[in-house]
C-alpha cells in the first residue's frame, strides 16, 4: 500500500546524481519526474522519458536498464526504490 503524496529521492548515476520525484495518488504512481541533467546528453539524458514511462507502466522500481545508460538506469532504480520506501504505509 502506498500513501498519497510526493516523494523525492536521489542516487548516484554515471556522471552525478539522478533525482526522482514520484507522485502517488490512490495507491498508484501517477507521475514519475526524473532529473537526469547531470548525466551525459547522448545516453543518460536521452533515457529520461523511456525510464519515466517504464516506472509508470510497471508501478515499481523493477525497470529495465536502457542500453547505453546502464549506470543512469541503475541510479534511477535505486532512487525510485528509496522514494517507494518513503511512500509505504
Amino acid at each position: 500500500m502506498l500513501k498519497d503524496g510526493i516523494y523525492d529521492a536521489e542516487a548516484r548515476g554515471m556522471a552525478g546524481f539522478v533525482k526522482v520525484k514520484l507522485t502517488v495518488k490512490d495507491q498508484k504512481i501517477v507521475a514519475a519526474d526524473l532529473d537526469l541533467s547531470t548525466e551525459t546528453p547522448q545516453y543518460g539524458q536521452k533515457a529520461e522519458k523511456q525510464l519515466e514511462n517504464e516506472i509508470l507502466t510497471k508501478q515499481s522500481a523493477d525497470i529495465d536498464a536502457v542500453s547505453g545508460a546502464t549506470f543512469t538506469s541503475n541510479g534511477v532504480k535505486e532512487a525510485v526504490t528509496d522514494a517507494l520506501k518513503q511512500a509505504k504505509k
